[in-house]
């Protein structure tokens, strides 16, 4: 790309958090195999991503670090790989041993919990019961405490139906599911949350500011309506882990690679703000 940039191999982050501002840019090594330069989904990306994330997070959890930046993953890559993971969250979360873990995607005064994440439609539906929405609802008001620092978070759920089913008429999924997981998670934990919400009205509340956080039930009813929005500030951020992390919602675009077409601001705003989260975040989560 002709971009004047000067580098350092070093064997420690904390040997490349030592330098001094203005030496060369530290970077640690992988041991995974250099990928060939191309622009296609490939199984020696996938490795050297997957062995990125990996070693950056235990950064984080050996304390050598208190934020991790990541750029998109391609899945397809990691999956040639070998790694069935379905995403980063999965591979952060696991990491972590969390017993609940989840992404928290954010743009403008938008953040939405994504209960269901990279899945097909149907098999995300399938998942839907009142104990495990219960424990989104629960993950997402701890996320607010604990990574946002809000005190008493404005949390709402959203429907699964048109109309929320409008009382049945258009699904029952509200009344079978997503009120006794409303309920649980107050009766057991607590967590006052608004909803079942109308979906097609709620995500512009929030986006208004209305709502701290809005539950979305699957990938799209989160996504549509953050991709709306001024996609420079669009960010998300891994809650329910020790591991801070935050990342630009874009994906790889394999096809402008090395084109000198992307748009860094994304990322740049990713980064700032992990920063001012590292900052601010409760030392125990």
């Amino acid at each position: 790309m002709g971009i004047a940039i000067e580098l350092q191999s070093v064997v420690s982050a904390k040997q490349g958090f030592a330098l001094p501002n203005d030496a060369a840019i530290p970077v640690l090594e992988l041991e995974s195999k250099m990928p060939a330069v191309n622009a296609a989904p490939s199984a020696e990306l996938g490795m050297a991503s997957v062995e990125a994330v990996l070693r950056c997070a235990n950064l984080c959890l050996e304390d050598g670090a208190d934020v991790m930046v990541t750029p998109p993953i391609h899945k397809e890559s990691m999956h040639l790989a070998g790694y069935a993971f379905e995403g980063q969250t999965q591979i952060l979360g696991e990491t972590c041993r969390s017993r609940r873990y989840g992404m928290l995607a954010c743009a403008s005064e938008l953040r939405v919990l994504v209960a269901t994440r990279h899945m097909a439609l149907r098999q995300a539906i399938s998942k839907l019961d009142p104990r495990f929405v219960a424990k989104q609802i629960r993950l997402s008001h701890e996320a607010a405490r604990q990574t946002l620092g809000l005190v008493e978070p404005r949390i709402v759920l959203a429907g699964l139906n048109p109309h929320a089913g409008e009382n049945g008429a258009f699904g029952k999924e509200e009344e079978l599911v997503l009120e006794p997981a409303i309920q649980i998670a107050k009766e057991e934990w607590g967590f006052e949350t608004a909803g079942p919400a109308v979906p097609d009205v709620v995500f512009g509340q929030g986006a208004r500011g209305e709502w701290d956080i809005v539950i979305a039930l699957y990938h799209d009813q989160a996504f549509l309506p953050l991709r709306m929005l001024p996609r420079e500030t669009a960010h998300s951020i891994f809650v329910g882990g020790k591991i801070l992390r935050t990342s630009p919602l874009h994906g790889t675009a394999y096809d402008i690679a090395r084109s000198g077409k992307a748009d860094a601001r994304p990322f740049a705003f990713s980064l700032e703000r992990g920063i001012d989260l590292a900052k601010t975040r409760p030392t125990c989560v």
